[in-house]
Parts: structure tokens; sequence; C-alpha cells
């Protein structure tokens, strides 16, 4: 497995499974607040940033075993 220049920095399959991983628990980290907060603006916090952040990091996951060949 090849590393890049940038120490911590992977590239191919597993940069990409690494990304992936990090969106998606950014999106938990968004949305984890929000079901302690009684308040409306906590549903949008929970729906916009919170699913686009997980959904990403899913699509890329799948994205990412899906091609991992090329």
């Amino acid at each position: 497995m090849r590393r890049s220049s940038l120490p911590g920095l992977r590239n191919g399959l597993a940069g990409r499974l690494q990304s992936s991983g990090l969106l998606t628990a950014a999106g938990l980290g968004v949305a984890l607040p929000t079901l302690f907060w009684n308040h409306p603006v906590s549903f949008f916090l929970f729906a916009v940033p919170g699913a686009v952040l997980v959904s990403a990091g899913m699509s890329l996951y799948l994205w990412s075993v899906a091609t991992r060949g090329e």
C-alpha cells in the first residue's frame, strides 16, 4: 500500500474509506446534540447538515467499494 507525501493521508481505497468514515462521524457529531435540544431549529440542524454529511459518507463508501479496482 502506497502512502502519499503528507503523513496521515492515504491514497486509493483506504483513503476513500477513511474519508467516508470521517464524513459519517462528522454527520453523527452534528446530529447527536440536536437529539437533546428541544427547539425547532434543532430539526433543521439535524436534517440539513447532519443528514447531508451522513449521506455523503455513505455514498462515498458505496462508491469506493464499487470502484475499488480503478
